[in-house]
């Protein structure tokens, strides 16, 4: 049974991608996606050697963006169905990091919905949350319960459809797994948040041995830690969460270099992944 039909995470040269928008969904096409979402990043970073990264800095970048993405739905119609998307890194306090591109685009089209794109994507990136530390003042011994507020900061945030690779953040601070009241925690507010009619969508991310989770690297190399917190996933599973696939691909080798073992570790069936439509 083939459950990846849809793939909700990609990036293009517009941020840390390798190839264009069309080029990354051609790719799609030839690895027998039927949907993809273009989703690269809203804001970009600094490195720890103090390498900036702007993916929007001015109201064209990202306008033409939005365009080349509409222009790709229009020439592959018959071929792939196709969303725009943002991953966009959600801070402590829960709000949005968006470059200047995006909000000027922002106020010059009366706020759309979501930015202007179809899909966003929530994430929480660990060197991201080091920054959030810093600027609030959160000493170490409170940043890992100050990790799992975020994470049920992102939950409440009412723009967000989807929690990417949300166990990225706690393997690359902690190299650990939620434990049960951290997982409590962040269940209840996704109970809350359905109850709202907000459905946030947990994606199973298929990058294998991803660098950026750096203390859990070495770990998931030797088989001594997964890439997903399993345990909770279940939990997850067993209050009627519903998820979806991202390969997280950053270039057109990325759709097929992918390990979704965890959809069978899962027991999942077609009526446990959510399909954007």
């Amino acid at each position: 049974m083939n459950l990846r039909e849809q793939d909700v995470q990609s990036h293009t040269n517009f941020s840390d991608g390798k190839n264009t928008v069309i080029e990354m969904v051609d790719a799609a096409v030839q690895a027998g996606l039927r949907s993809i979402i273009i989703s690269d990043h809203a804001k970009g970073w600094i490195t720890r050697d103090g390498t900036k990264f702007e993916f929007f800095p001015k109201y064209e970048r990202y306008a033409e963006y939005l365009d080349q993405i509409e222009n790709a739905k229009t020439a592959y119609s018959d071929k792939i169905e196709i969303f725009s998307g943002l991953e966009i890194e959600v801070d402590i306090q829960g709000n949005p990091k968006l470059e200047k591109g995006i909000l000027e685009y922002t106020q010059r089209h009366g706020n759309p919905r979501k930015f202007g794109v179809d899909i966003l994507l929530g994430s929480i990136h660990s060197e991201s949350f080091e920054e959030d530390c810093d600027s609030f003042g959160i000493s170490d011994q409170n940043r890992r319960a100050e990790l799992v507020n975020n994470m049920v900061n992102l939950i409440r945030n009412k723009e967000i459809d989807i929690f990417a690779h949300p166990f990225q953040v706690l393997h690359g601070q902690f190299s650990d797994n939620l434990t049960n009241e951290e997982s409590e925690k962040i269940i209840s507010a996704f109970r809350s948040e359905c109850r709202s009619g907000h459905n946030v969508l947990f994606e199973l991310n298929g990058k294998k041995y991803p660098w950026y989770e750096q203390w859990a690297y070495n770990k998931y190399e030797k088989g001594e830690m997964k890439t997903h917190d399993v345990n909770f996933l279940r939990l997850y599973k067993a209050q009627g969460g519903r998820f979806v696939i991202g390969s997280d691909a950053h270039s057109i080798k990325g759709f097929t270099e992918t390990d979704f073992s965890i959809l069978d570790e899962l027991h999942l069936e077609k009526s446990d992944i959510f399909i954007f439509s």
